[in-house]
């Protein structure tokens, strides 16, 4: 909820906001309504909820499978429901809206923003030796490959068979590869990243998230990417909250 509060007034009227709810199971879908019907936010939104909880690649899948579909929509940007990327970020995002390249990223920099970027220490530069890794292993360099503040155009995502993207947090470094191996021109844009108070990856989870990111640059060597293909399916079934 706090996220959608703090999208910035004029985004309401440029942007479609579209809610996943991921089967919830606390009160987040009944106060998105509430609010809805209370007038509290300056645009309509649209909420749609798919039959399973599809986690966190999943639900991102599904969005984009609609954009990929989609008549009116050019390009998408999600938000997380967690409020680590805060939506303010859209300002510094806002003067790529008509960049051809077909993925705008931003990356945590400390020396941009020394006051409000909050990533921990160790995080940062675990976060900045991975990436230096990715980006020597796939021959494409990257300031981060570890962002989930990342814009995407319709027409990359059209090049993309989304099925065969990775199931694990890492879908948007997946996507990063697969933009290298299609040439699709990028551009990096430094932002911050919001941790204090904020549920972050540690111990076992930050060591199953290096597996999995380590496992992805072993997959680009041996096997290539399946992802570069054509074979998208449907959308997934989902129920349109109105």
């Amino acid at each position: 909820m706090s996220v959608i509060d703090e999208i910035p007034a004029r985004f309401w009227d440029m942007a479609e906001i579209l809610v996943v709810d991921n089967c919830s199971t606390d009160n987040t879908l009944s106060e998105i309504e509430s609010a809805r019907e209370s007038g509290r936010w300056p645009g309509p939104i649209q909420v749609i909820q798919p039959e399973k909880n599809l986690g966190y690649s999943g639900s991102q899948k599904l969005v984009y499978k609609l954009v990929v579909s989609s008549e009116v929509v050019d390009r998408v940007l999600m938000l997380h429901g967690d409020g680590q990327y805060p939506p303010a970020l859209l300002g510094l995002i806002e003067p790529h809206l008509d960049d051809p390249a077909g993925l705008v990223y931003g990356y945590r920099d400390k020396s941009s923003f020394p006051d409000e970027e909050e990533t921990p220490r160790m995080t940062y530069w675990i976060i900045k030796t991975l990436s230096a890794i990715e980006s020597a292993v796939t021959g494409h360099n990257r300031k981060e490959w570890h962002t989930g503040f990342v814009m995407y155009s319709k027409e990359f995502l059209s090049r993309v068979n989304l099925d065969a993207l990775t199931d694990t947090y890492h879908i948007d470094g997946h996507l990063q590869f697969v933009s290298g191996e299609l040439d699709e021109p990028v551009k990096a844009i430094p932002i911050w990243k919001r941790y204090a108070d904020y549920e972050q990856l540690k111990g076992l989870n930050r060591l199953t998230y290096i597996v999995h990111v380590l496992r992805l640059m072993v997959q680009f060597r041996i096997q290539g990417w399946d992802a570069v293909l054509p074979g998208t399916e449907a959308p997934e079934n989902f129920r349109i909250i109105k």
